[in-house]
């Protein structure tokens, strides 16, 4: 996806089950990154490790690591989160 109004639509299309999603700061290879949980029963449960790539000063790409068993320990970050 790339530019902010691909971005909106995504968001507010196919990706709104994100809604109301945490994010967790966290650093990774020396920048930005979140470790993002999605609303799930009473609580939040792990869904992506997001890698910001900052230019400028604005983002200028997102990863996501969806892998969150194996990368969220490695980040000190939980699997679950309470609401």
């Amino acid at each position: 996806l790339q530019g902010v109004t691909t971005i909106q639509g995504w968001l507010m299309g196919r990706g709104i089950a994100c809604r109301g999603s945490r994010l967790v700061p966290v650093a990774a290879s020396g920048g930005p990154a979140f470790g993002q949980y999605k609303p799930e029963g009473d609580g939040f449960a792990a869904w992506s490790l997001i890698t910001l790539d900052v230019v400028d000063g604005r983002i200028a790409g997102m990863t996501h690591f969806l892998d969150c068993p194996k990368y969220f320990p490695r980040f000190g970050l939980p699997l679950t989160l309470p609401a």
